[in-house]
């Protein structure tokens, strides 16, 4: 291209239109991995006012798109960007190749192919066309605190039906590992995380947490658990090809911390007993005894609506579903549950649900097993989980089958469920087995 001096970056091409082209400052180029910024003015003599407003036009967005990079606010431009080129390479026959990959890698076939489809459109031709056949546009370069935002952006349907609460609860634990990580490492970029970054990661777990402020290795698990998916998801939905710098890395020689089930006895003679509940407010009182004799977890329970509870059904029970208060855990935990025992007579008095805790679940289970352990009402080892356990090995006790107790659980049985499965009144002839009798 032929250099003019009206402007800084102003060039003619061979075919008389003129071109904005400046070359991408180093910083910038490191992130978005071009070496020049390319836009045709479509404009031919720089003596007219169009072309001076052209040009003003494209310099305030490049150096507004630079000031972005600098910032740290322009990966989000850019990933737009590059999407729409990527979908436009498609729909023209193409898969969108950066240029220096068509320079370097492509074969003549395909290189004449797409100038070929250039050249159709010669005439009225758009410069993103010609850009996103020919790989023009600036590739997005995540940091890792970046590659969180898309990824949870590209988990909408993982989100989808979670109330505000448990949002936040998903998120926030990802938005650790990405901080812990950042903290001992840096923010790079996903292609410049090394595996010596990995495991730099998982030593600073070893050295200086395990043993001092976390007992065990299980929440360093969950973090190397965490980046692994941000990283493999973020890669595979912008075919990035990387090598997972987090694939298989783990830390063992903890056994995992295992669930314990509180006992029939103690729940009948300790915990359960009305004295003992007697100063606990009456809605968190009544999830405790709603899920001593239903097994449902915590969330289920204090997510539970009126049209949830039927209590004026043959057999009264509570339906396990997803509604406006949460989602469920997984597929298998949609199911009704017939209500037996301590868990019929507190939802006898609360029928319309338990509103004080609807969709916070997490202030619930903070409050009870704070009021539980303060009053030593929980055996040592135990949480308030433990009596979704308990009621599982009741179950077992008065050896209910596998399908009976899989049902009633919320879990993936061992077998292909075939038929309806088992009736209301059968799984209520199993927990009136089951039912507990607290002493007064």
């Amino acid at each position: 291209m032929e250099k003019l001096t009206r402007w800084p970056y102003l060039y003619r091409h061979k075919n008389g239109t003129l071109y904005y082209l400046r070359r991408v400052p180093t910083d910038v180029g490191k992130l978005i991995r071009e070496r020049q910024f390319r836009r045709s003015l479509k404009v031919r003599d720089e003596r007219t006012s169009d072309a001076k407003s052209s040009y003003d036009a494209t310099h305030r967005q490049i150096e507004t798109f630079i000031a972005d990079i600098r910032n740290g606010n322009g990966t989000e431009r850019a990933r737009i960007a590059y999407d729409r080129a990527s979908a436009l390479a498609r729909r023209r026959g193409f898969t969108y190749r950066p240029m220096t990959d068509l320079v370097e890698n492509a074969t003549v076939d395909e290189l004449i192919e797409r100038l070929a489809a250039v050249e159709k459109k010669v005439v009225d031709r758009s410069d993103t066309e010609v850009d996103a056949i020919m790989g023009a546009v600036t590739e997005p370069v995540f940091t890792l605190s970046g590659a969180l935002d898309r990824f949870i952006a590209l988990s909408r349907n993982d989100l989808r039906g979670k109330n505000e609460s448990q949002q936040r609860r998903w998120r926030n634990p990802l938005e650790l590992a990405v901080r812990n990580f950042i903290d001992v490492v840096d923010d790079k970029g996903l292609a410049d995380i090394t595996r010596n970054n990995a495991l730099a990661f998982r030593d600073w777990w070893v050295n200086d947490r395990i043993g001092k402020d976390v007992k065990t290795s299980n929440a360093a698990n969950k973090e190397l658990m965490h980046l692994r998916k941000i990283f493999r998801t973020v890669s595979d939905a912008h075919r990035l090809n990387l090598e997972n710098p987090f694939s298989g890395l783990n830390i063992t020689g903890d056994e995992k911390v295992r669930r314990l089930p509180i006992s029939r006895e103690h729940l009948e003679t300790v915990m359960l007993r009305e004295a003992a509940l007697a100063r606990l407010n009456s809605e968190a009182r009544g999830i405790i005894l709603a899920m001593a004799d239903t097994g449902a977890r915590i969330n289920e329970v204090a997510g539970l609506e009126p049209n949830d509870i039927l209590l004026d059904h043959t057999t009264p029970h509570i339906v396990i579903r997803a509604n406006s208060l949460r989602s469920l855990k997984t597929r298998h935990s949609h199911r009704v549950i017939p209500l037996v025992g301590v868990a019929l007579k507190t939802l006898l008095d609360n029928s319309k649900g338990f509103p004080r805790y609807a969709g916070k679940n997490a202030s619930a289970s903070s409050t009870i097993n704070k009021f539980l352990r303060d009053n030593s009402l929980l055996p040592d080892g135990c949480t308030l989980y433990g009596l979704r356990h308990s009621f599982q090995d009741r179950l077992i006790e008065v050896e209910a089958p596998e399908r009976i107790q899989a049902d009633l659980m919320g879990h993936k049985t061992l077998r292909p469920k075939y038929g309806k499965g088992p009736s209301l009144e059968q799984m209520h002839e199993w927990l009136l087995k089951t039912a507990l009798t607290p002493q007064n």
